[in-house]
C-alpha cells in the first residue's frame, strides 16, 4: 500500500475530532448522507487530459490506488478513484483537499455509502447541482448574483425556473455544499446536488 504520510499525521487529518456528518435537501426535506465513504473519491482532471494522463496524474498521490472509467456530466468528465484501504473519513476529507491543490485537477469530491432499500449504492458528489428559483422572471438575475458570490457557473436551463449550475475547486464548496447554500437563500425554491451512482471498484 502506498500511503501519503501527511494524510496519516493526526494533526493534518483532524486528530481525534469526529467525522463530519453530511446531508442534502430533497423536496424541502433534509436527507442524511452520513460520513464520507473511506474508499472512493470523485475527481475531474484538466479538460485536456486523456485517460492515460489522468491515471499518471493520480499516481502522484500515494493515497490513490486506481482510477475508474470516466462519467460525463453536462460540464465535466469525472473519474471515480479508489483510495487505499485503511483511511479514516477525516483522512479522506484531507485527501480531497490535497487533490484540490493539484494544478492538474479541476474538482474533487467525496462519495457516500447509501442503503437505498434495493441495495447499497455509492453516491458521488458530481460537479453539478440543480436549482429552482421561486420566481422565474427573476431567475437570471438571482442566479447570476449567487453564482458570482460562490464562484459557481450556470451550465444550462431545464425550464424557466430550473437550472443546472457547476462547481469546481475554486468555488466556495463542492456541489453538495453549494446546493445546501443555495437552498438556504430566500429567492430559491429548491436546490440539490447531482449524484454519480457507482459500484465499489
Amino acid at each position: 500500500m502506498r500511503f501519503d504520510p501527511g494524510l496519516l499525521n493526526p494533526a493534518h487529518a483532524g486528530g481525534g475530532a469526529p467525522c463530519a456528518f453530511y446531508n442534502y435537501y430533497y423536496d424541502g426535506q433534509s436527507k442524511a448522507l452520513g460520513n464520507v465513504h473511506s474508499r472512493m473519491a470523485l475527481v475531474a482532471f484538466d479538460d485536456s487530459y486523456t485517460y492515460e494522463q489522468a491515471v499518471f496524474a493520480a499516481g502522484k498521490h500515494g493515497f490513490i490506488e486506481s482510477v475508474g472509467q470516466e462519467v460525463r456530466t453536462n460540464s465535466a468528465r469525472l473519474y471515480p478513484v479508489q483510495l487505499v484501504d485503511g483511511l479514516s473519513c477525516k483522512q479522506v476529507e484531507q485527501a480531497i483537499r490535497v487533490l484540490e491543490q493539484d494544478p492538474g485537477i479541476a474538482y474533487a469530491a467525496p462519495y457516500f455509502l447509501m442503503d437505498s432499500g434495493a441495495g447499497v449504492q455509492l453516491l458521488g458528489i458530481s460537479n453539478e447541482f440543480i436549482v429552482t428559483v421561486k420566481d422565474h422572471k427573476q431567475a437570471g438575475k438571482v442566479l447570476e448574483r449567487l453564482a458570482n458570490a460562490t464562484r459557481t457557473a450556470i451550465v444550462t436551463s431545464l425550464s424557466d425556473e430550473t437550472y443546472i449550475l457547476r462547481a469546481d475547486k475554486n468555488s466556495k464548496g463542492n456541489a453538495l455544499e453549494m446546493a445546501n447554500f443555495f437552498h438556504e437563500q430566500p429567492l430559491i425554491k429548491h436546490a440539490e446536488p447531482d449524484f454519480v451512482v457507482s459500484l465499489e471498484m
